[in-house]
């Protein structure tokens, strides 16, 4: 990656992104692996504003199991690896205490089962690499 604005008056582009947030990131990076000419304009720090208003976070998918799209929670988790495979240094894993109640859709069962589901349906298709830890039901002991 070079910083010379002055390039951005030669040769024609393919790809303009404007915004250096994670997604005009991510765009510009595929963009370029894709063999297409690009460039990337960012006012301040790459990954100054948005990005880094928004704590950061690559999710893998979880939210999207309660709407049954496992297509979307497959890309999610996907993307999650990939990044974790080409950027291990940023990617942490954060944990996190969702709260239960009773018996039923809200109970702890129902987590435990929709934690085992999501392990199995977000393995699909994705390339080796390393993972986030699996979730996992704890008491109120603990």
């Amino acid at each position: 990656m070079k910083r010379d604005p002055g390039r951005l008056a030669g040769p024609e582009l393919d790809v303009l992104v404007i915004g250096g947030g994670i997604y005009g990131a991510c765009i510009a990076r595929d963009a370029a692996q894709r063999g297409l000419r690009t460039a990337l304009v960012e006012r301040g720090d790459f990954g100054g504003l948005t990005s880094h208003n928004s704590f950061k976070l690559i999710h893998g998918g979880l939210r999207y199991l309660q709407q049954l799209d496992i297509q979307r929670l497959r890309q999610s988790a996907r993307e999650q690896r990939i990044w974790l495979g080409i950027a291990p240094h940023l990617v942490r894993p954060l944990a996190f205490v969702m709260p239960t109640f009773g018996h039923g859709s809200r109970g702890p069962e129902a987590l435990r089962l929709a934690l085992l589901a999501y392990e199995l349906l977000s393995r699909g298709g994705a390339p080796a690499a390393p993972r986030v830890p699996s979730g996992r039901v704890v008491g109120r002991a603990e």
